[in-house]
């Protein structure tokens, strides 16, 4: 399949379009996308949590979103 890229901006809109459709994590907002130096599972991003007082289950909802948009979406190469 082919990926296709995303600005991290683009991405964490994605990200919180589906994360504030779940009870209780409407107001998440505390994460960024961080790219990678080396591809993890074929995905050159990740995310991170920042606020360590939110709920867990958000945090997990967040990655599992995440998860999912890895497998079409990799942030532009750098200079591009």
């Amino acid at each position: 399949m082919q990926r296709h890229t995303k600005e991290a901006s683009e991405l964490k809109a994605l990200i919180l379009a589906d994360l504030h459709k779940e009870p209780g994590c409407e107001h998440v907002t505390d994460f960024v996308i961080q790219r990678l130096e080396t591809k993890e599972n074929g995905a050159n991003w990740t995310v991170k949590y920042l606020d360590p007082n939110q709920d867990k289950v958000c945090e997990t909802i967040l990655i599992n979103i995440a998860r999912m948009l890895q497998l079409n979406f990799d942030l532009p190469e750098r200079g591009s």
